[in-house]
This record gives C-alpha cells, sequence and structure tokens, in this order.
C-alpha cells in the first residue's frame, strides 16, 4: 500500500511540468524577444507580412465533397409474397400468434390470414410486427369501429367489405395491389370466420396465372368452406360441387 508521503511524492512529480510551464509562462521575456518582428510567428497568430501569399481561389476547381450522414440501411423488401431471399420480416407462425385471432393461418411468408380479431389486440398485432390490417368485413360486423383501433395501434387499415358469397373482381384487383406491395408487409387479412378470406384468396391466385382448381385448394387451406365454394367456382368456370 502507498503511504501518504509516496502518494504526495507522486502528486508533486505529476504537478512539476505543469507548475514549471507556469513559471516560465509568468517570466518576463528578454527584452530582445520583446522587439517586434515582423517576421517572427505571433502568438495569435496575425497577419505575417513575411509569409508566402496565398494562392488564389480556383474558380474551375471541382466542390469539395458534402460531408456523408451515417444513416441506418433500408430494409431489403421482398420482391412478392412468396420472396423468402431476404430478411425482411415475416407474419408470424400460428404458434407465435396470441389467442387474439382466430382461425390464424400464413397463406404466404408475408401475409396472414383469419377470422375474428379480439378488439385488445390490435397492440399486439403491432408489436408482433404486422403493418396492415385488411378486414374483409361489413359495417355493421364492426369494421369502422376496428379501423378507429387499428390505426390508434398504428396499423394502416384497409377495408374491402364483402356482404356478398364471393368478392367481385373489382374487391380482388383492390386486394391484389395490396398483397403485391412489399412496403404493406407483413399483412393480416380477415373476416368473421376465414371463409371469405379463403375465397378471395382462392380468386386473387386464379387473378395471378395459378390454375383454377389449385387456387380453390389454396383457399380451402385458408378457410374456404363449401358455403362460399360454389360462387368461387363459377366465377373461375369450374364445375359446380
Amino acid at each position: 500500500m502507498r503511504t501518504k508521503e509516496t502518494r504526495k511524492s507522486l502528486l508533486a512529480a505529476a504537478l512539476g511540468p505543469v507548475a514549471a510551464l507556469a513559471v516560465g509562462a509568468a517570466a518576463p521575456a528578454p527584452a530582445a524577444a520583446q522587439a517586434v518582428n515582423p517576421c517572427a510567428p505571433a502568438a495569435v497568430a496575425p497577419t505575417n507580412p513575411c509569409a508566402p501569399a496565398a494562392a488564389p481561389a480556383n474558380p474551375c476547381a471541382p466542390a469539395a465533397a458534402p460531408a456523408q450522414t451515417a444513416e441506418a440501411p433500408a430494409a431489403d423488401l421482398p420482391k412478392g409474397p412468396y420472396d423468402t431471399t431476404t430478411k425482411y420480416p415475416q407474419a408470424v407462425y400460428g404458434n407465435q400468434m396470441p389467442n387474439i385471432v382466430n382461425n390464424y393461418l400464413r397463406a404466404t411468408p408475408y401475409i396472414g390470414t383469419g377470422g375474428v380479431i379480439d378488439p385488445t389486440g390490435m397492440p399486439i398485432l403491432k408489436s408482433l410486427g404486422f403493418k396492415t390490417i385488411v378486414n374483409l368485413n361489413t359495417a355493421d360486423e364492426g369494421a369502422t369501429a376496428e379501423e378507429a383501433l387499428a390505426r390508434q395501434a398504428g396499423l394502416a387499415y384497409v377495408n374491402i367489405a364483402v356482404p356478398t358469397t364471393a368478392p367481385t373482381a373489382g374487391q380482388v384487383a383492390e386486394f391484389a395491389k395490396i398483397a403485391e406491395d412489399p412496403a404493406a408487409y407483413p399483412i393480416l387479412v380477415h373476416c368473421e370466420s376465414s371463409n371469405r378470406v379463403g375465397a378471395l384468396w382462392a380468386l386473387y391466385r386464379a387473378s395471378t396465372g395459378v390454375p383454377a382448381m389449385i387456387a380453390v385448394e389454396e383457399g380451402r387451406a385458408v378457410g374456404l368452406k363449401t358455403s362460399r365454394e360454389g360462387a368461387v367456382r363459377e366465377a373461375l368456370g369450374l364445375p359446380a360441387l
């Protein structure tokens, strides 16, 4: 352990150069050094008449590059609803979904599907990474009230009300714009039971060139039931059930 005297000695040694500088600064300068020398370097660098003249500005010289500001790189957007070559956030798997969306499934890595949403669940959906809610219910089924809850939670919201057995061609086209917009991902599309979701999905997939019967089978996988499949098959030119 260092004694008090040792610590004093170390402190004195450390302060020695500082004290010497202070004494030197306080001592009067020799008379010769005090004479004004126009060619001597000044302490505060006034204009030196003996210094070479500064080169004039070159009007043809390229302008200095602006300072670069470091920015976080933008997320690498996927090229479509099935592109998993990027690290863009995907819709959660069913085992990661709390009990707030009935019949929850994933139609694609970026599009979740389901039935009715618990009214208190919007902030949870936001925390799970969803950006857009697409509701196929009508105003009488609570679509207007749900919009307020979704927007309050910071989610984008689209209502494509489907009161008929199957969505119309215009509604399918409206959904296609959302489903194929990576900036909207991840998306959750829902209705009351997921039956309308299955109908919409089958018609949407057929509109992208998927064979009609395969499109119907995809629709069944996310909720299409026989009560709506007849209208879907008719729209696709398929035989009746």
